[in-house]
């Protein structure tokens, strides 16, 4: 048997009000789960499993009828950890991170929205609009500037959907490589919410 470490945090509606019976979950490389816990009365899930590097950790209560789901990639599971999370009616999937060396210091960031609003309407494109002001992304818990937000269509097989790429002020610190907490969320005009994150 391997070492054990924990994962465990609080999941909350888009108000901050703790959700019981909402399920999180650690997915390998190859999108299966490996581990799946439920949330207490209070909203609080412990996960425990083997020191290692997890792809996905998500989080989601009735999905497709009341919320869609929190992601958050590149979990290295060394030590103990927390990792709270928000679901609501948007979703925030694909989140990536990347810096173009050579061009101007700030950090690039992709993500494809989801309105589960603009899905139950039966809506061909379920992005939701966007504007910067909508967008909020945080490293570390430092908010950073937007500074750019480019709509791209990202081909799905039978469709294309869209996407956002954003560019951001760069952090002023930033912890080893793979410690980096990035967290993007995002608020509609109808007041949906979604958020994702990741480490980088």
């Amino acid at each position: 048997m391997g070492q054990k470490r924990t994962i465990r945090g609080v999941v909350a509606d888009k108000e901050g009000a703790a959700l019981e019976g909402a399920t999180v979950g650690l997915k390998n490389s190859q999108f299966e789960d490996v581990l799946v816990t439920t949330t207490n009365r209070n909203g609080e899930y412990l996960l425990e499993a083997d020191v290692g590097y997890y792809p996905f950790l998500y989080a989601v209560k009735e999905y497709a009828d009341e919320f869609l789901e929190y992601w958050c990639q590149n979990v290295t599971l060394a030590d103990d950890m927390a990792i709270d999370a928000q679901v609501g009616r948007l979703e925030v999937y694909g989140l990536h991170c990347f810096v173009i060396k050579g061009a101007y210091p700030a950090l690039t960031i992709y993500f494809r929205p989801m309105s589960l609003t603009k899905y139950q309407a039966g809506r061909e494109d379920i992005a939701p609009d966007l504007s910067s002001e909508m967008i909020h992304v945080s490293v570390n818990g430092c908010p950073l500037e937007v500074y750019l937000l480019n709509m791209v269509e990202e081909f799905a097989g039978d469709r294309n959907m869209t996407a956002y790429l954003i560019q951001a002020s760069y952090p002023s610190e930033l912890l080893p490589v793979g410690n980096n907490f990035l967290k993007v969320r995002v608020t509609d005009k109808a007041g949906d919410m979604g958020e994702a994150s990741l480490y980088f």
